[in-house]
């Protein structure tokens, strides 16, 4: 006589509320709590600024170097990489509750990837003056933005990004005259010699970097808590921060010393130039820009209205 066959067990039921797991998930995700009731401040105000970033031009890449740089770690304790930060942006938790991007960048953010992955040229266009023109009404960073039907523009975004939405100037006037005046900045500019703090402030940048680090790995060898780490490390970046952007000052008169007289043959190489090489050059060589507002007849486009803000 065969033996009866024992049937396997039942499985689990099944949670009858939707989005109440039968346990707890293994990891925190990065931006909330665990129980995803709440928002982490810090995390949070890092996802608003890195979403804003990535949507007027910025790569992955320069977020997450600027990130790593800071200490800011995943939820899991690691390094960020490009594709976790791409992973992040585009996750629908982000919209809440709890909130910490809304609808309409989150939007924005996957309508950027999808275009990305299509390789649709029109989408992804890239803008020379990204982060570099300033809105003289209220300050805020102007942002490039594509038309189905005429001319790009680079708009002042509204409230809920940092801006007015009070200034927009067409892309192509603005992006041909600061061009120019950067093209005759340089041909018009003498060499110097190399600033005596450079070196200084490198030095400086990489102490605050290695006590980041040792920080991290007094916190997870359990010699400090959670909260002194918090502390020491917001102290300790906010120093970093200081010293790179010095650095970043300093590499870009560095720049300028070395293109010093180039403007005439640089002038002759920019309309075979990309956009990578042209906004090199910009950069080197302009602070930011200062767009006043349009004055009548408004369609007719007057240069004098970028007023540029040169680096020292």
């Amino acid at each position: 006589m065969q033996p009866l066959r024992q049937r396997p067990p039942a499985a689990k039921p099944r949670t009858a509320v939707l989005g109440s797991p039968p346990y707890a998930p293994a990891r925190r995700a990065f931006g909330h709590t665990a129980d995803r009731t709440q928002a982490v401040d810090a995390e949070a105000e890092a996802i608003v600024d890195a979403a804003a970033r990535v949507l007027t031009g910025e790569t992955l890449s320069s977020v997450v170097r600027e990130w790593n740089d800071r200490g800011i770690t995943t939820a899991g304790g690691g390094p960020w990489r490009v594709n976790s930060l791409s992973s992040l942006l585009l996750q629908r938790r982000l919209v809440g509750p709890p909130q910490i991007l809304d609808e309409e960048t989150h939007a924005r953010l996957l309508a950027l990837h999808a275009s990305r992955g299509k390789g649709s040229r029109r989408a992804t266009r890239r803008y020379l003056l990204t982060g570099l023109l300033r809105c003289w009404r209220c300050g805020g960073s102007m942002r490039g933005m594509p038309r189905s039907k005429g001319a790009d523009l680079y708009v002042c975004p509204g409230p809920p990004h940092g801006g007015c939405s009070g200034t927009a100037v067409t892309a192509d006037h603005a992006e041909e005259a600061v061009g120019a005046m950067v093209l005759a900045r340089l041909a018009g500019a003498s060499p110097a010699g190399p600033s005596a703090g450079d070196r200084d402030s490198a030095g400086a940048l990489a102490e605050h970097r290695q006590r980041l680090a040792d920080l991290g790995e007094l916190w997870a060898g359990g010699q400090i808590s959670r909260r002194e780490w918090m502390a020491l490390r917001r102290s300790i970046g906010e120093r970093a921060g200081a010293a790179e952007a010095q650095v970043a000052r300093e590499d870009r008169l560095a720049a300028v010393r070395a293109m010093a007289g180039t403007g005439r043959a640089l002038r002759a190489r920019w309309p075979a130039m990309s956009i990578d090489e042209r906004r090199a050059v910009v950069q080197a060589v302009l602070d930011h820009v200062v767009v006043l507002a349009a004055e009548p007849p408004r369609q007719v486009f007057r240069p004098e209205r970028l007023q540029p803000r040169w680096v020292d």
